[in-house]
C-alpha cells in the first residue's frame, strides 16, 4: 500500500469520526480571511476583535507583539483611526487540520477614499477551531513596502 493510499485512508477516518464534523464548522481558508478583511474594512471592532482568542498573539513588522483580545482590539482602532485603509487579503497557500488552519498570502493597504495604496506585504494567520468556532490565535503581519 502506497503513502498517498494509506494518507487518504487516515484522513477519511479522521472525517469520519463521531461528532468531528458537527463540531468543526465547514469554512475555508479564504471564508476565514474575508471574515477578518470585512470586519477590518467595515471598522467594526467589536466584529474583528471576536475574531481573535483570548490569549491571541498579533506580531506586526518593525512595531512589536500585541498580547491579548482587547489590546489588539486597541491596536486595530488606532491603526483604522491613522488612515481610514481599506486591506485586501490574496490567500497563497495554506494548511488546514480538523482544529487548526495555517494561512498565509499576500495583502495590500489602500486609501480608502484614493484607492492609493498605503502598504503592502506578507501576512501568516493560525486559527484554531475552539467549542465558538474558528478563532485566531496568530496573526503575523510583515510590511514589504518600506
Amino acid at each position: 500500500m502506497s503513502f498517498r493510499m494509506i494518507a487518504t485512508a487516515a484522513a477519511l477516518a479522521v472525517a469520519t469520526l463521531p461528532g468531528l464534523a458537527a463540531a468543526q464548522e465547514d469554512v475555508t481558508v479564504q471564508e476565514l480571511a474575508n471574515r477578518w478583511t470585512a470586519a477590518y474594512n467595515s471598522v467594526d471592532i467589536p466584529a474583528l476583535a471576536a475574531l481573535y482568542a483570548d490569549d491571541a498573539e498579533l506580531y506586526i513588522h518593525h512595531e512589536g507583539r500585541v498580547i491579548g483580545r482587547g489590546a489588539i482590539s486597541d491596536y486595530w482602532a488606532a491603526d483604522m483611526n491613522r488612515a481610514n485603509p481599506i486591506t485586501v487579503l490574496n490567500v497563497t497557500d495554506a494548511v488546514v487540520d480538523s482544529e487548526m488552519m495555517l494561512v498565509h498570502g499576500n495583502y495590500q493597504v489602500l486609501d480608502r477614499f484614493l484607492g492609493v495604496p498605503l502598504g503592502s506585504g506578507r501576512f501568516a494567520h493560525i486559527w484554531v477551531l475552539d467549542e465558538d468556532g474558528w478563532v485566531l490565535d496568530r496573526d503575523v503581519w510583515v510590511d514589504r513596502s518600506q
